[in-house]
């Protein structure tokens, strides 16, 4: 499904975020407008259960919720694949033959869940550590960066 254009960078390697850890890369409208629309509106459209409140944001996971600290196997929904998983998968470290995409020495090989968080205005993520081994970013909506 075509959603919009986007210029995707050839390689990871061309977006790597130099004053960060050498993982670090950002892409500058990984999604189009129209992408977003769609996705936020998946969002909405969720059934109320699936939102959980947590104390300063509301949350939605997918495929499922953390049962005993493991996930239950299941794909994700076809709305978060196309274009957001498929997107990652499609770009390779080095614009070389033999590079790799982010997942590739994963245990799952892709995403293999997703965290939604909505945040109330004014309010945002405290400073946090997030466990290995990958984690990738997508801000939806307004966004922004308060360093304290």
């Amino acid at each position: 499904m075509d959603w919009g254009a986007v210029n995707l960078p050839a390689a990871l390697e061309d977006v790597r975020v130099t004053r960060l850890p050498p993982s670090s890369f950002y892409i500058a409208d990984f999604i189009s407008e129209e992408e977003e629309r769609i996705l936020l509106q998946k969002i909405a459209d969720a059934p109320k259960p699936r939102w959980k409140q947590l104390t300063h944001r509301r949350l939605q996971t997918w495929p499922s919720d953390l049962v005993m600290n493991k996930l239950i196997d299941a794909p994700l929904p076809q709305w978060l694949q196309e274009p957001v998983v498929s997107r990652i998968l499609s770009l390779p470290f080095a614009v070389s033959p033999d590079s790799s995409n982010l997942f590739a020495d994963s245990p799952h090989k892709r995403p293999n869940h997703v965290l939604i968080n909505e945040y109330p205005p004014g309010v945002g993520i405290m400073p946090h550590k997030t466990g290995p081994p990958i984690i990738q970013s997508c801000a939806l909506s307004a966004w922004e960066q308060v360093y304290a």
